[in-house]
């Protein structure tokens, strides 16, 4: 099953991961492939993910960079796994300019449309190490930001087998699949916000699993090449067929 939900109705319902999991396929105006998660929501408490019926409602945020009345969205297409940006190890930024402040908005743009919870600039086509994310937490960090040339320090990863239930990832650049991987519990976030001023702040739970996960990204790596050695037999089947 890959961990998805299969149906609508309480009976159904199940602990679920908010990064895009499960997904159905969404053109959007480039014809590039995105997936949005459906049916899917983050609850109050911490670490607890739980269908509400079947349609997703987005979390309500205003926007980091409002858009001007009759301003036009601009959404890039996404990469998909193959893509050789997604598979290198993205550039440092080293000006803070009007163009990249352009990138980081059509980021959000682009991440919104997906109804997504992060967004690495390597999805999107650029080779450059920045992220953005969308995801209520506990750890008194904004919900909504970006951090350019961040760095990473983890907790230790738990050896156990990853539950297939409680710690499914999903990807916009691997669409429509979800496996279970093990992640650090904890992180601390540092680097810089789109205007360069420095940031630091302390990741728990799943809130953490997001920031590992797009860190991932500007490395050269998706979550599903992480995998054990179980659920990476089935990627590679899901890819060849």
């Amino acid at each position: 099953q890959l961990g998805r939900a299969s149906g609508c109705g309480p009976e159904r319902s199940r602990v679920q991961s908010p990064l895009l999991t499960p997904m159905k396929p969404l053109r959007n105006f480039s014809g590039a492939a995105f997936v949005i998660p459906h049916r899917s929501s983050v609850s109050g408490a911490k670490n607890e993910h739980r269908s509400t019926g079947c349609r997703w409602q987005p979390p309500p945020h205003p926007p980091l960079h409002p858009r001007a009345p009759g301003e036009v969205l601009s959404i890039r297409p996404v990469t998909i796994y193959g893509e050789p940006v997604l598979h290198t190890r993205a550039k440092e930024v080293t000006e803070f300019t009007d163009e990249l402040r352009e990138l980081i908005t059509d980021m959000y743009d682009t991440m919104d449309a997906a109804n997504a919870v992060g967004l690495a600039a390597p999805q999107v086509g650029v080779g450059l190490r920045i992220f953005t994310y969308q995801y209520e937490n506990e750890d008194e960090v904004p919900a909504r930001g970006v951090i350019v040339n961040p760095h990473l320090t983890l907790s230790k990863v738990s050896q156990a087998t990853p539950d297939p239930d409680e710690e499914l990832e999903g990807c916009l650049s691997a669409p429509a699949l979800n496996f279970p991987l093990k992640r650090a519990e904890f992180a601390r976030v540092e680097g810089f916000d789109g205007d360069g001023n420095p940031i630091s702040f302390e990741a728990t739970g799943w809130f953490a699993r997001v920031m590992q996960h797009e860190y991932d990204h500007l490395d050269g790596y998706l979550y599903v090449d992480k995998l054990t050695e179980k659920w990476a037999k089935r990627w590679k089947k899901a890819k060849k067929s």
